[in-house]
């Protein structure tokens, strides 16, 4: 009599979850990474961060500022005189000096240090006013936007470059402030006039997010329209005030530099690029004189271009549509 064996079927093994790959990726981190997907902007990062650690650092390990060429020991340059400028790749002076015999290494750090100090100075002081004058455009509506968007429109239509020498010339006509207060008033007459172009942006974020279900809902529970603009409004339009930021600096140090080129900026003897440049225009026919236009012509180059290129990388990585291209 045959007997029924019964046959044992092997029980499935349960497929193991991976978790990574369902691990939701937060918005900022998403940013990062398609920001660091960019070659160009991380290499402009790099380039800003070493460019600041030069003008910041470096000089506190160089010799002093003001060489007095009658009292040092110059070796084989000792028939130099005071009036005299070395040439660039000397043993002491690796870019040379200016007629005074002021080193240019160091003269052009210290006016990045200046230039880059405006910048960001320019840039902070100019958000907090686009910002602030934005978010009230297109929250509040009405006659708020119309009078903010009248006087928005007056500055955009005005020559900037016209508008700050006219306001520098006021505020200081005779040169009667030092380098402190004519720093100010370059400060807040560049921020006067760039404030408008990113208070436009934060205007039309704000207003395609105002009648949004969590604003609504916001304002249900009796929410007050400062914390509704400060918890749920700005935070939709950090993208685009990081992106003008990163732009808005890059554009402060050109204006500046290009003031104080004008002569009515910063002027010597404290030291920016702008009047560096405008020195050695001044110098542009002498032996060595185009040594003193270069350096400071290519640092406010590779400044600029950093932040450009650094600003165009956030634009794309804020775009939620920059994964489709």
């Amino acid at each position: 009599m045959a007997t029924n064996i019964p046959v044992l079927t092997p029980v499935p093994t349960p497929t193991a979850i991976d978790f990574e790959t369902t691990k939701e990726v937060g918005y900022y981190r998403l940013v990062w990474r398609r920001f660091r997907s960019r070659r160009i902007a991380l290499v402009a990062a790099i380039t800003l961060g070493l460019l600041i650690f030069a003008c910041y650092i470096l000089p506190f390990a160089l010799p002093s500022e003001c060489v007095d060429l009658n009292q040092t020991d110059l070796g084989p340059l000792s028939t130099a005189t005071t009036n005299s400028a070395f040439c660039p790749g000397s043993h002491f002076h690796l870019l040379g000096t200016d007629s005074d015999g002021r080193d240019l290494l160091l003269r052009n750090l210290k006016g990045g240090q200046v230039s880059l100090l405006v910048g960001f100075t320019v840039t902070i002081l100019t958000m907090l006013i686009a910002t602030t004058m934005g978010a009230l455009a297109g929250f509040l509506g009405g006659v708020v936007d119309a009078a903010i968007s009248a006087v928005t429109n007056a500055v955009l239509s005005i020559p900037s470059i016209l508008i700050l020498i006219i306001f520098v010339k006021t505020f200081n006509s005779n040169g009667q402030f030092g380098p402190l207060e004519a720093g100010f008033f370059v400060v807040l007459g560049i921020s006067l006039i760039f404030w408008p172009t990113t208070a436009r942006i934060v205007r039309s974020v704000v207003l395609s997010v105002r009648e949004k279900e969590f604003v609504e809902a916001a304002r249900a529970v009796g929410t007050s329209r400062l914390r509704i603009i400060t918890r749920h409004l700005l935070p939709n339009a950090l993208g685009p005030i990081v992106v003008s930021a990163s732009l808005t600096v890059g554009a402060a140090i050109l204006t500046e530099s290009a003031l104080s080129f004008l002569g009515y900026g910063i002027n010597p003897p404290t030291a920016t690029w702008g009047n560096l440049l405008d020195d050695g225009r001044n110098k542009i026919f002498d032996p060595n004189g185009v040594y003193f236009a270069l350096w400071p012509g290519f640092l406010i180059l590779i400044t600029v271009l950093s932040f450009n290129y650094i600003g165009d990388a956030l634009r794309d990585a804020f775009d939620p549509r920059s994964l489709e291209r």
